[in-house]
């Protein structure tokens, strides 16, 4: 009689364990259904699962997918990618869960990686792009997944701690002095003034490779919320004002441009809340404050502008090889932050306040904590980085220093 109600106690005790599973099952399925219904996903997938639990579940899961007018397809075979290790459905079905001609996409990729060369491994990544991009994962998050997976690195993951900008001159001195004691920037060294805490700009001389020229193809974004005492200022010291300062109610930002002493643009900048700048917005909002020798006045951070023929392909490169998160996006300009106060934005050159230029009159220089082991990667894997200077160079002949 004990041994038999023990037997009926392990009995309920499986069938409760069952129950709760499958309905932890259904409530994550209808949750993957639901971003499907609402376009937060073009194409979601659900867990993998034992082929007989699915089996058991599946009049269920035709149910909650007829409620939210979504459509299913069981793969009983879910293919092996970079995305996706094989032990995360080795012997498992996956169920997907779509709209429209997403199925007829995910069945062209799936044929497509048959065809593939699984020994070359920038194949094998464009391939797990494809599949991440149909699952609607951003670029950062399928870098996210082939580290998890792969010996993938990108830029980011490396840990940019501080990102200098260098600036050429032909009268250094008088540049110097226009930072230091008209603008009051703080001095990190005798050529290189803070803007943030993690974010700087370096004053060189002119060389052969920066002559002098009157296409800059940059311009620096200086980010505070104190616009009308810098402007006051800037007009009582008669610092040459390119484009003067307005708000406009509803914009995504407000501020003023500037010329330093040889024709770099200088835009003191103040981002609103804004559709563009949701993420922006939270990424500025602890930034420590960097006091100037001006009165009360401070910065916390900058924005190198870059300007760009071909803004996708630029654009490709800073999510998918450098993997910098995407911060801003107004269209015509795509803003990355590069370290916790530095930002690299792109221009497309027929909207922007410079213009493309060959010759460029910047570089931009990140700092690592641990420059071997970056360097020895890139060296291994980047084609276009120069492991002696320690130089990347980007599409458009812009130049990343490696330090």
């Amino acid at each position: 009689m004990q041994k038999s109600a023990m037997v009926l106690s392990v009995i309920l005790l499986t069938v409760m364990s069952c129950e709760k599973n499958h309905s932890d099952a259904l409530s994550a399925f209808d949750v993957y259904c639901e971003m499907v219904e609402n376009d937060a996903k073009p194409l979601a997938l659900h867990y993998p699962m034992d082929p007989g639990e699915v089996d058991l579940l599946w009049t269920a899961f035709e149910e909650i997918a007829d409620k939210r007018s979504v459509r299913l397809f069981r793969e009983d075979s879910f293919p092996v990618s970079y995305l996706f290790p094989e032990g995360a459905t080795a012997g498992k079905s996956v169920v997907l869960i779509y709209n429209g001609t997403r199925l007829t996409q995910y069945k062209q990729w799936k044929s497509d990686l048959k065809k593939s060369n699984t020994t070359n491994r920038k194949e094998q990544i464009a391939m797990a792009r494809r599949l991440g991009r149909l699952l609607g994962y951003s670029p950062q998050g399928v870098n996210n997944l082939l580290r998890k997976n792969t010996d993938f690195r990108d830029i980011y993951s490396f840990d940019v701690r501080h990102q200098n900008t260098h600036l050429y001159y032909e009268d250094l001195p008088r540049a110097l002095d226009f930072y230091k004691n008209v603008l009051g920037l703080k001095q990190k060294d005798s050529i290189t003034f803070l803007i943030g805490a993690t974010t700087s700009i370096q004053l060189n001389k002119l060389d052969t490779e920066h002559p002098t020229n009157d296409i800059k193809s940059t311009a620096i974004a200086f980010l505070t919320d104190q616009l009308p005492q810098w402007y006051n200022y800037v007009l009582t010291r008669e610092i040459p004002v390119k484009y003067t300062y307005k708000t406009k109610e509803g914009s995504p930002h407000d501020g003023f441009v500037v010329i330093d002493p040889e024709g770099y643009l200088l835009e003191f900048e103040m981002f609103k809340q804004h559709h563009e700048n949701e993420r922006f917005i939270a990424a500025l909002e602890e930034l420590p404050r960097i006091k100037t020798s001006v009165d009360s006045l401070n910065f916390y951070g900058s924005i190198t502008w870059t300007y760009h023929k071909d803004l996708l392909k630029v654009q490709n490169f800073y999510e998918e090889e450098l993997g910098f998160p995407l911060v801003a996006d107004q269209g015509w300009t795509k803003i990355f932050r590069t370290s916790s106060t530095g930002f690299i934005g792109l221009v497309d050159e027929r909207r922007g306040m410079e213009n493309y230029s060959d010759i460029k009159a910047v570089e931009v220089e990140w700092k690592f904590d641990d420059i071997m082991e970056t360097n020895n990667y890139l060296k291994e894997h980047y084609s276009n980085y120069d492991s002696i200077k320690r130089i990347i160079t980007g599409p458009e002949k812009y130049i990343y220093r490696i330090r």
